[in-house]
């Protein structure tokens, strides 16, 4: 086989590489841009063409710089990461509003014979520049301006550690084997624990390998109660971020004169205003309720039985009893168990098969990388290719596994997207799966649930 095409990423970046390769990447757009605004004869070639360069060019960089402060072990690095988005962001919104360029992006717009002579694919990448352009406040007067300005540079900080806020809040909870009855003997194998007035407890985070299994199995409700607690109300200081964030996206959205955030959002998605997503919604809800009335109907009767049994006053069916009790009407009811299931979907055969899977389907080849240049060594590296010939299509990073100060879901990144060169040749895309599925043990493989091997079909 020959060798992989398209640049391979370097994800070993100490800060000082972080902060250089950003320093770099906003004087280079900034050259572009100012070479762009100053044309006297706007054309798309001479305009459009070099800022839609400049983005897929830049792409990877951007995306390596930004993605590592959701994965890497080094808090250094990850401060830098975050510092690089900010810095990132501010410089583009301070691009997205630059009057000299916009003027040049309209011109080329408003030129009749120049759009009649492209064709439609560079026509809509026209349309959409401008749109942008005027949804960035370009039409507003200049006070409205600089005010929306300094509305979206906020918001991208606010976002930025809001984010980082949710990977590093992580919510802790020790518990004694007896308030954990109900759990399966694995889930203690390497757990850690801690000694409180001299009694032994075990260590629970809110991570989705500890959080998922207790709230479907511990059979004390004051224990499932504490986890949830403990889940939903972590990151305190994101409360007064998301205040802030509300109050400055319905400004900004009403300085571009739309009357609420919805419905700037959605003038360019495909349900276009908010009265039709309320209408979705309200049909979706009436053709649901009567399913969801008689599930919760049957789980609040098994509830009530264990309090009769147990002698204890029923007061209700809460949040925390929904997942616990959803699992004994599947156990009791249906006769599936996610302890027995998991037996038949160990991480590593989950894996291949989800591969192999998309291998067929999309006509492809993965090849898994040895000692691949990585963020962390859980990280696995595969080069996909054509399933006939030596047609090289992109790389893929799987990184499946919790840490300390990782993200906390499941998502995919595509840290650079495929593109054709000024000069006609390719660069490739890549993309990266982040997770959190249970971790092998020393005496046990990793085992998934059923809706961890959908989570991991459904990501990749």
């Amino acid at each position: 086989m020959p060798s992989a095409k398209g640049a391979v990423l370097s994800f070993g970046l100490a800060p000082a590489d972080i902060e250089a390769i950003v320093a770099r990447l906003i004087a280079e757009g900034k050259k572009i841009q100012d070479g762009v605004a100053a044309q006297r004869n706007p054309t798309f070639d001479s305009v459009i063409v070099p800022l839609a360069r400049r983005e897929s060019d830049n792409a990877g960089e951007y995306g390596v710089v930004t993605f590592l402060q959701n994965v890497s072990t080094d808090k250094e690095v990850r401060d830098a990461s975050t510092a690089a988005e900010e810095k990132l962001n501010a410089f583009e919104i301070e691009s997205s509003m630059r009057e000299d360029v916009y003027r040049v992006v309209r011109a080329v717009y408003d030129n009749a014979d120049e759009m009649a002579r492209l064709g439609p694919e560079d026509q809509r990448l026209v349309k959409k520049m401008e749109l942008e352009y005027r949804r960035n406040g370009l039409a507003l007067e200049k006070a409205e301006r600089e005010r929306l300005g300094a509305i979206r540079k906020r918001l991208s900080e606010l976002s930025i550690q809001f984010s980082r806020n949710v990977n590093e809040g992580d919510g802790h909870e020790a518990f004694t084997r007896e308030e954990l009855a109900g759990l399966p003997d694995d889930y203690f194998e390497g757990r850690a624990t801690t000694v409180v007035d001299g009694v032994e407890k075990y260590a629970v985070t809110t991570k989705y390998p500890d959080l998922v299994p207790a709230m479907k199995l511990a059979q004390r409700e004051s224990t499932r109660r504490r986890l949830l607690y403990a889940e939903e109300t972590r990151c305190p200081d994101n409360i007064p971020i998301l205040q802030e964030a509300v109050r400055l996206r319905l400004e900004a959205a009403q300085l571009l004169g739309y009357k609420t955030h919805a419905e700037f959002v959605l003038e360019v998605n495909m349900a276009k205003h908010p009265d039709a997503v309320v209408e979705f919604e309200n049909d979706l809800r009436k053709r649901l309720d009567v399913l969801s009335d008689k599930e919760v109907r049957e789980i609040a009767a098994l509830k009530r039985a264990d309090k009769e049994a147990a002698g204890e006053p029923y007061e209700g069916l809460f949040i925390w009893d929904f997942r616990y009790y959803a699992n004994l009407v599947m156990e009791r009811k249906h006769k599936i168990s996610d302890e027995v299931t998991k037996q038949y979907f160990p991480m590593r055969e989950v894996t291949r098969g989800v591969l192999d899977i998309y291998q067929e389907m999309l006509g492809l080849r993965f090849v898994r990388v040895d000692s691949p240049p990585v963020w962390h060594p859980d990280v696995e590296m595969y080069e996909v290719w054509e399933d006939t010939g030596d047609v090289f299509v992109g790389h893929f990073y799987l990184d499946l596994y919790p840490r300390e100060n990782k993200y906390n879901h499941a998502a995919v990144w595509p840290i650079r997207p495929g593109f054709e060169r000024a000069d006609g040749t390719r660069e490739y895309p890549v993309a990266a799966m982040v997770a959190n599925f249970p971790k092998p043990t020393l005496s046990a493989p990793a085992l998934l649930k059923h809706s961890d091997a959908v989570t991991l079909l459904h990501e990749l």
